[in-house]
């Protein structure tokens, strides 16, 4: 499993939000000869920087459901590789994966998925994960504002807890190199 699938996309969260910053100074320094050819070309101090806010809180949201979906790819793809025999190191979690992924594993929920590794992954990073995922979906599933999440987040602790169960998972299972 590769965390720095998880990394490279919280790259781009970062040079996105530097890039808003950047934005936000040039109104701010009405430095309005750089908007040509944007969104703000002609538009009052006050609306872009609106824009801009309301930018910035949707790209934390959209970041969220994107660091999440590369982090179940790998997930998936980990599982397989397990599955595949590409491990040589049997014990009674990797038998596991293996009775569970004949099930198909591109039809496996989330907690199908953190089962697997229940007894190699801190369960409160597991829990974690969970809170992070009911957020992911309340954002994929229009932000329903009668149905809120239990918790929000941020892209930078999603990739730090994705990241850390990635790592946690990956030295259980792998051999050391």
């Amino acid at each position: 499993m590769n965390e720095y699938i998880v990394k490279d996309v919280f790259s781009v969260y970062e040079v996105l939000k530097d890039s808003i910053k950047v934005a936000r100074r040039s109104i701010n320094k009405e430095l309005y000869k750089l908007h040509g050819s944007t969104v703000f070309l002609g538009e009052q101090k006050n609306e872009m920087l609106n824009r801009l806010s309301v930018t910035e809180e949707e790209l934390e949201d959209i970041m969220v459901l994107s660091l999440f979906a590369s982090f179940e790819r790998e997930l998936r793809l980990f599982i397989q590789e397990i599955v595949d025999g590409n491990m040589s190191k049997p014990t009674e979690t990797i038998e596991r994966i293996t009775l569970v992924a004949r099930n198909s594993i591109e039809r496996w929920t989330l907690d199908e998925m953190l089962g697997v590794f229940s007894e190699i992954v801190d369960g409160s990073l597991s829990g974690k994960i969970k809170q992070i995922y009911e957020y992911r979906n309340w954002v994929a599933h229009g932000k329903n504002p009668d149905r809120l999440p239990s918790a929000a987040t941020d892209p930078k602790i999603v990739q730090m807890t994705l990241v850390d169960f990635i790592l946690q998972a990956k030295q259980a299972v792998l051999p050391p190199t």
